[in-house]
């Protein structure tokens, strides 16, 4: 009788975690709209010569304060401590656009 008690409650503690979660990346989503534009990420293939600070010139734009502060948010999405990049590599990299 006790373990059901047990396994409820934890079964209540996910429910509450997801629900959390969902109504978080949800508001944020609204917040970052707020202006007519949406973040979104997509994917690139580090080419020759390739550096974060020329990724960061070519795709950031106006909501970044400085390149720096973008090219952060790239090295922490992608779990690059170092902030060294090779060819062939792919990143993850995040953009703005015009909500439609």
């Amino acid at each position: 009788m006790r373990k059901k008690g047990i396994i409820g409650c934890a079964v209540f503690a996910i429910v509450l975690l997801l629900v959390s979660v969902v109504l978080i990346t949800g508001s944020r989503s609204v917040v970052d709209a707020k202006d007519g534009r949406e973040k979104r990420f997509t994917s690139i293939q580090v080419q020759e010569g390739d550096s974060l600070w020329s990724i960061a010139k070519e795709h950031m734009s106006k909501e970044y304060p400085s390149i720096d502060d973008y090219i952060q948010e790239v090295c922490d999405t992608n779990h690059i401590y170092d902030q060294k990049i090779t060819a062939d590599m792919y990143l993850v990299i995040p953009y703005y656009t015009d909500v439609k």
